[in-house]
């Protein structure tokens, strides 16, 4: 097989049909783990299993983990214990534990049933740490070297160690009681003298998170310090693993969909949108929409309240979906920046007092533009209206821009307050709330200089 490029689907499936043994594994030892797996991904069961009893198992571990979870059981159901113990074997522990997490009950069983004794002690380590944890996505496969090893005895151990870690180009150095001492680059370990202790050229001042950090402070860790492998440890300084890049990588997406699904009043669902079934899509919508629903029980009032007043001037009406949409949009605004700010720039309640500073001090630029625009907009466009009425609807956009703004932007921060995810104060809560303010103002306002 030469052209590696013109590995398709269908090609793999007639070289599973056809047993090409020899032919399926050149293309698993050469062609991308990743695109391979998308497709063996759509393989029959019958043809996945081929597949795995007929490649190598550290090419099939690795297959393995960019499977989808729903495969994942399906194999694991029908592996025999060695072949269990081989995917364990190849496998990093933070993938098998990414694995499990997922897994019912007696799939993790059957699993924890096949590892070793020192495999099982460290999955269940890390299977006890909180979800969404530093310590769950850490991984317990490092390198570690002593403060008074030499180079020559650090490089024995790195080629020892590096066989299973999840990577090499960063070692940490420990004491005598496993406590975090710094790090040491391989690279300065390969230029150094033989005679040299580590000690002498680890770096001392390395950022670090403990077990029960958030996975959010995690990935804020390693956007300040621009690093690509962070050291993990308990309470007392004691290493207990690393977190790597790529598993950083896999936090931002999880968050990132997280408050997508927030932000639209979703609650946050794990798995791509056609793995995802039509119960749990219901199941995810609902809650919200009913409680946004009720609470536009709120605005109803308020318009049912001021009945009397479109009676007597019925051209209010014209203006009240403008109105609102305005007021949603400029409070759906302030908070998405906020929530960025909380997410990107490690805003904290701390900033209430700034954040609402700013957000005043934008609303009433922002609020003087539109009231100039909307009075000329109405003298031009509805002259039948008048200016008086345009000028007075126009006061009522700058009053709601300048409280949307507000609420927009202090909700956030409120929300932290309360261990409340910020991304839920967003979208269709802003809008829901600055609605009903909206036109109390307006009508307020109406009420104040339109029937005296």
């Amino acid at each position: 097989m030469e052209n590696w490029d013109e590995i398709t689907l269908e090609l793999l499936q007639e070289l599973v049909a056809s047993k090409q043994v020899k032919k399926l594994r050149e293309i698993f030892e050469e062609v991308n783990i990743v695109d391979l797996a998308e497709m063996v991904e759509k393989f029959t069961f019958a043809e996945v299993l081929f597949v795995f009893k007929t490649i190598k198992k550290e090419i099939t571990a690795e297959l393995f983990a960019y499977l989808s979870f729903d495969r994942q059981e399906d194999l694991i159901k029908a592996f025999s214990g060695p072949e269990i113990k081989s995917i364990l074997d190849n496998l990093y522990l933070d993938d098998v534990v990414d694995f499990l997490e997922e897994m019912p009950e007696n799939i993790v069983r059957k699993v924890l049933q096949n590892a070793s004794v020192q495999q099982r002690a460290e999955i269940n380590m890390l299977l006890s740490f909180a979800v969404n944890s530093a310590g769950s996505i850490m991984t317990t496969d490092y390198v570690e070297l002593d403060e008074h090893d030499s180079v020559s005895q650090a490089l024995v151990k790195i080629r020892k160690q590096g066989k299973t870690a999840e990577t090499i180009n960063t070692c940490f150095v420990i004491n005598a009681s496993n406590m975090l001492l710094g790090s040491v680059k391989l690279k300065d370990i390969l230029f150094a003298k033989e005679g040299t202790e580590i000690g002498d050229i680890m770096d001392t001042d390395i950022a670090s998170v403990t077990t029960l950090d958030d996975q959010e402070n995690v990935v804020r860790v390693f956007q300040k310090y621009d690093i690509s492998v962070l050291p993990v440890v308990n309470a007392q300084y004691r290493l207990m693993g690393i977190i790597t890049v790529d598993d950083v990588i896999d936090v931002l997406e999880e968050e990132a969909t997280e408050d997508i699904h927030l932000m639209a009043a979703i609650r946050p669902l794990e798995g791509s949108y056609l793995e995802t079934g039509i119960v749990d899509m219901f199941k995810a919508r609902i809650p919200w929409l009913l409680v946004l629903m009720v609470s536009a029980t709120v605005t109803d009032y308020v318009i049912t309240a001021n009945n009397h007043v479109l009676v007597l001037l019925p051209s209010l009406a014209f203006f009240i979906p403008m109105l609102m949409d305005t007021a949603g949009n400029a409070g759906s605004q302030a908070s998405a920046m906020v929530i960025r700010g909380i997410s990107v720039d490690s805003l904290s309640y701390k900033d209430f007092f700034k954040v609402l500073i700013k957000e005043i001090r934008v609303a009433m630029v922002v609020g003087l533009i539109l009231f100039l625009v909307n009075t000329m907009r109405i003298g031009i466009f509805m002259p039948s209206v008048g200016w008086t009425m345009g000028m007075l609807v126009s006061l009522s956009v700058y009053i709601t821009i300048l409280l949307s703004k507000i609420i927009g932007g202090s909700l956030p921060l409120l929300a932290l307050v309360f261990k409340i995810d910020p991304a839920a104060m967003s979208g269709p809560v802003i809008t829901t709330t600055v609605d009903a303010i909206s036109l109390t103002v307006y009508f307020a306002i109406a009420t104040t200089f339109l029937m005296m």
